[in-house]
Order: C-alpha cells, then structure tokens, then sequence
C-alpha cells in the first residue's frame, strides 16, 4: 500500500509515541467488557495494529480530524481480534438474533421504540433473564463496529461510490441516534463524542456501569434493527 501524504509527512515512531495514550485508553475501555481471561497488553498491540493502518491511509479532510479516524480504525483492529477469538458463543449471537426480532416487531406494532419489560416479555423472558442476555453480548457492539452486513459494500475506499455511500450511511446512523430513547441517546454520546468510560458515564448518570452496559446494548439492538428494516 502506497503511504498517505499524511503518513510520510510524519516520523513514524513518533507519530506511535504521540497517539500511544489513544490506543492504550481504548483497549481498556474494551477490556473492561471482555470476559476476564482477556489480556489488555494483547488488545492495546492489536490496537497498535489499527493505528499504523490509520497512519498509513489518512488523507487530512475538514471534518473528519486524525484523531476521530484513528479511534475508528484502532477499534476495528481490536474487535477484529475478538471475533476471531470467537468470544461470542453461538448460542448468544441467536439471542441476539431473537431479541432484534422481537424488537423489530414490536415497532412495527406499536410505532414507537418499545420499553425493554415489552421487549422481555415480547421475547417471553424475565426482565432479569432479558439483562442477563444483553450484559452477556454487550463488548461485542461498539457503534463504530457494526457487522459487515450492515454496511455499505466493501469496494475500493478510493471509490467515490463508496465515500457517498458510506456518508449516506453516517446520515442513516445520526438520524437513528436521534430518534432513541432519552437515556440511550445520552450513553452514546457521552461514550462515543465525548469518549467517557462505561464507569465514567456511570458517575455522570448516577447509575451502575452494569446498567450504563445495558443501556448501550439496548441502544445497539435498536440501531441493528432499524439498518436492518
């Protein structure tokens, strides 16, 4: 791959050195939703990974500063690692499944974002039972990580086609985050404009980060399920 102008204007140890706090702070604010037997110095050198790759295919734009690129791309790398690490059961990417179902459903029906007791007992679950499964597939859905199938096709990023589809998609996404519920529209921008921690967020709130989990996955379910009507 042929370096950016961006990538050989800089030294590039010094650009690693620059942005290391970057990439050490987002590893552990993944690590903090992964199951305990994840090492964080294992996702902040996929992290590393994720930075060169930014260095390397950043072209300076007006509105999109290194810094928001990198996140994105640093991101990436470190959950690319954790899918193939397979950290989500099968049986857990079929509730996920279920439970978009559901709340796909109950918006057709009722023409609003549905509370979570509708979607648990939509599902046929405990309000306890429905927590327990959000909590358990909540480090696998960043916003700035949706699956593959959700986004616009995989051609050249040289292709205008694809910078237009991909900003038709980032206007499809703000316009979603718009119109969630109160609580999870504040969750995703403290988290991801303001880049506060889950335990952060949680001081802001005045709730546990175990529900601020919650609230983001929930959050989440709702995104998939709108980029999926």
């Amino acid at each position: 791959m042929k370096p950016s102008s961006y990538f050989a204007s800089l030294d590039i140890d010094e650009a690693i050195r620059t942005h290391l706090p970057l990439v050490k702070r987002i590893a552990h604010q993944v690590c903090s939703r992964l199951p305990p037997n994840v090492e964080v110095d294992d996702l902040i050198q996929e992290g590393l990974t994720g930075l060169l790759d930014a260095l390397k295919r950043y072209e300076p734009q007006p509105n999109l500063p290194f810094e928001a690129y990198a996140k994105t791309r640093i991101r990436g790398a470190i959950y690319d690692s954790c899918r193939k690490n397979d950290i989500l059961p099968r049986n857990q990417r079929d509730e996920l499944v279920g439970i978009e179902k559901v709340t796909r459903q109950l918006e057709q029906t009722l023409g609003r974002h549905p509370s979570e007791k509708e979607i648990a007992q939509g599902a046929d679950l405990s309000i306890e039972a429905y927590h327990a499964i959000i909590t358990n597939m909540v480090h696998l859905m960043p916003l700035d990580d949706l699956s593959d199938d959700l986004m616009p096709s995989d051609t050249d990023e040289s292709d205008p086609m694809r910078s237009v589809a991909m900003s038709q998609f980032a206007e499809r996404i703000a316009l979603i985050l718009s119109g969630l519920p109160d609580n999870e529209k504040l969750v995703m921008a403290l988290h991801y404009q303001e880049d506060l921690s889950y335990r952060e967020i949680a001081l802001v709130m005045n709730i546990t980060p175990g529900r601020i989990s919650q609230i983001h996955t929930q959050g989440m379910i709702r995104i998939r399920t709108k980029l999926n009507t």
